[in-house]
């Protein structure tokens, strides 16, 4: 019988450093077992620890990682931060991790910013042998939706860059990126009809802001075209519920249900015919686009992911 869970951790070391726009950076490691890596990318998160050579050894023999850090002394824990496998090149034995930089006070921006070939940690990701390889892990699943509405900041750009290029060529709509910089918007490779639209923060802008003004006003146009039976709002792609508001405020009520201990607001959508919505950002952007689309805007709660990827002033796991 297949272990319940199809993560394990995998001892890496890093082969290179690759610059990729103003904040982000790709790094590059390898493994003897990286051969046996689950190469589902799309939005699958994956846990880098970071910590002594000691630490990672102890790490990447565990049996039950996620144990064994949990009963690590608290002031020697092992930092850990999520992320996602940008490539997985299982014959090279190679994962590409897309890190995004700000400055080197933090342990994952520091390693991406100093770390030289050669440095180690320990990555935890699902093992392609396992039955729920492609399954564990990840909130995306398109169902053949139709109609695509991707929605993130910087930190969620990798898992959308994953899933525009696993879209098929008949899929359509939009795409909307919130990024530190004019130089963050980087090519995004799809066969889809999804426009992609990078919002680069000025100064001034509230972080999450630019997101939202574009979406309500991506959704409210589509809304307008399907009211008077133009070709934005055809074929059933992206129409709100059939319940309408009354129906997605009763699904905003309750909000508090699916959010964690921390404060961070993770619900996954598992089905829906029409327009697939994902979104993922900041714990308070992800709240304000939620009632946005949900309560405001009649949206189908079945058919939308929203996941707080990370909260200001608070650290995972801690």
């Amino acid at each position: 019988m297949a272990p319940r869970s199809a993560y394990r951790p995998f001892a890496v070391t890093l082969t290179r450093r690759t610059r990729l726009s103003d904040t982000f950076y790709r790094l590059t490691f390898t493994g003897p077992e990286l051969a046996e890596f689950a190469d589902t990318c799309l939005d699958q998160r994956i846990k880098l620890v970071f910590g002594t050579d000691a630490q990672l050894d102890e790490a990447a023999a565990a049996d039950d990682w996620a144990t064994w850090w949990r009963e690590q002394p608290n002031e020697s824990r092992p930092t850990m931060r999520t992320y996602t496998a940008r490539y997985v090149r299982r014959d090279a034995r190679e994962v590409d991790v897309d890190f995004v930089t700000h400055g080197s006070e933090g342990p994952a921006s520091r390693f991406a910013l100093t770390a030289e070939p050669g440095d180690r940690l320990v990555i935890v990701g699902a093992y392609a042998d396992h039955p729920e390889a492609d399954t564990q892990g990840l909130a995306w699943r398109r169902d053949g939706a139709p109609s695509v509405l991707l929605v993130g900041d910087e930190t969620a750009q990798p898992a959308i860059a994953n899933i525009l290029r696993s879209l098929p060529a008949h899929v359509s709509g939009a795409a909307f990126v919130e990024v530190p910089s004019p130089g963050d918007a980087m090519e995004m490779v799809t066969d889809a009809e999804v426009a992609v639209s990078y919002l680069p923060r000025s100064a001034s802008d509230e972080r999450g802001s630019l997101l939202a003004s574009a979406v309500f006003a991506w959704a409210d146009e589509r809304a307008e075209g399907a009211a008077d039976g133009s070709a934005a709002g055809t074929s059933g792609h992206g129409s709100p519920s059939a319940g309408g508001a009354s129906a997605a405020g009763s699904a905003s009520d309750d909000e508090d249900a699916t959010t964690t201990e921390t404060g961070i607001l993770w619900e996954e959508g598992a089905a829906g015919p029409g327009l697939r919505v994902w979104v993922a950002a900041d714990a308070q952007t992800v709240r304000e686009l939620r009632r946005g689309l949900l309560r405001e805007r009649g949206y189908d709660r079945k058919s939308c992911s929203f996941m707080g990827y990370w909260k200001q002033g608070s650290r995972e796991g801690e």
